[in-house]
């Protein structure tokens, strides 16, 4: 998914984005099958917009069945899940089927990686 790549002093790193949400859709479809609450997963951020650098971070939004009332505590199960699959930083955000104004934008420019039907 990454590649670093070394030439005497210089070093360039670069991230496969195609390989990245190839591997995050695969994963998606695994942690839906693991948490019956969960109803989607959506890549956001730099990833999903196409504006991503060599160090970029994994951002996923989960949307479960209702809203979560202690987001921070709530989110772990979900934050191990996926980074245990995954060799990439990660940062996972947690919302109820209506997500709040703040995510909406996010929401918009959002890949879907997984969602139940």
């Amino acid at each position: 998914m990454r590649r670093i790549r070394s030439s005497g002093s210089v070093k360039v790193i670069s991230l496969n984005r195609d390989e990245v949400i190839r591997r995050l859709r695969e994963v998606a479809a695994q942690a839906l099958a693991a948490f019956p609450e969960l109803r989607e997963v959506r890549l956001i951020g730099s990833l999903a917009e196409g504006t991503h650098t060599g160090t970029s971070d994994v951002d996923l939004l989960l949307l479960l069945d209702r809203a979560p009332e202690h987001p921070l505590e709530q989110m772990k199960p979900y934050f191990y899940f996926f980074s245990e699959r995954l060799n990439i930083g990660l940062d996972v955000f947690l919302s109820g089927p209506t997500p709040p104004k703040g995510i909406r934008e996010s929401l918009r420019k959002s890949i879907l990686l997984a969602g139940r039907v």
